[in-house]
């Protein structure tokens, strides 16, 4: 791999560990309020003979490596947008893949480690729980951080401002996060929105990181895996294509 790219990937993990209260910490302290409120509100209700708990644990587990991913690309871009910074990408002898790559890569590596602090510090909420799949559960962590991540540099590439980039994060992808059965199974959704849910690429994401620690699935494993698969090598193209395209308007 290209040093360039290596060093454009140091960069962007400097950036969000100087920053690590609010890319770190920030979602923790969300995900332990959900628990907290969920936990009292439905007692000892269970799912399929799964505590509920463990259910939206696992389910959130999924939702803060998708929102690490897409967020930590996304925001460093409109950020060296405005700062003029971006003129960087413009100079550097890296191919638009490259450039993708080591911000997804950056994306990554947040997500793995929010994903750890995460369990370090919730895993009291489930004692009991272990990894019923950890070869799955890292191939999952692998896609699912450089899958967001490629998404976060698509619109962070695309978006002008802040405005555009929280208008796709509050108008788009909480919604899919919600309707991807993080807090129920999709099978207990109103037609036609269980059969939307089986088209929203966020809700094969949870369902390998629930079977992965579970073994509960929704949805038929061989078809979430290969959903996600399918949705990655779409997103890096994708990413490609708008690095190569835009990356030369973004100081104009």
């Amino acid at each position: 791999m290209n040093t360039y790219m290596w060093a454009l990937y140091a960069r962007e993990v400097k950036r969000f560990q100087k920053l690590w209260a609010d890319t770190i910490f920030s979602p923790i302290v969300s995900m332990v309020l959900y628990l907290a409120v969920f936990g009292v509100a439905m007692g000892q209700r269970t799912i399929e003979g799964l505590p509920f708990v463990t259910f939206i644990y696992t389910g959130l587990l999924g939702m803060i490596m998708v929102n690490s991913g897409f967020s930590n690309p996304g925001f460093a871009l409109i950020i060296a947008k405005n700062l003029g910074s971006i003129i960087d990408l413009q100079i550097t002898p890296l191919k638009p893949w490259q450039v993708g790559l080591a911000y997804a890569l950056a994306a990554l590596t947040r997500g793995i480690a929010t994903l750890l602090l995460a369990l370090l510090l919730t895993v009291w909420f489930i004692p009991s729980m272990g990894v019923a799949h950890p070869l799955l559960l890292l191939v999952t962590i692998l896609l699912t951080g450089l899958q967001y991540g490629m998404l976060g540099v698509l619109f962070g590439i695309w978006a002008k401002g802040f405005e555009a980039l929280t208008f796709v994060t509050t108008f788009v992808l909480q919604p899919m996060i919600f309707l991807a059965g993080v807090f129920y199974p999709i099978s207990t959704l109103p037609t036609p929105w269980n059969v939307i849910s089986q088209f929203n690429p966020v809700h094969h994401t949870i369902n390998l990181f629930r079977y992965s620690f579970v073994g509960y699935t929704d949805t038929p494993l061989a078809y979430s895996l290969g959903a996600v698969i399918v949705i990655t090598t779409l997103f890096f193209a994708g990413m490609t294509w708008m690095v190569q395209r835009k990356i030369g308007d973004a100081v104009q």
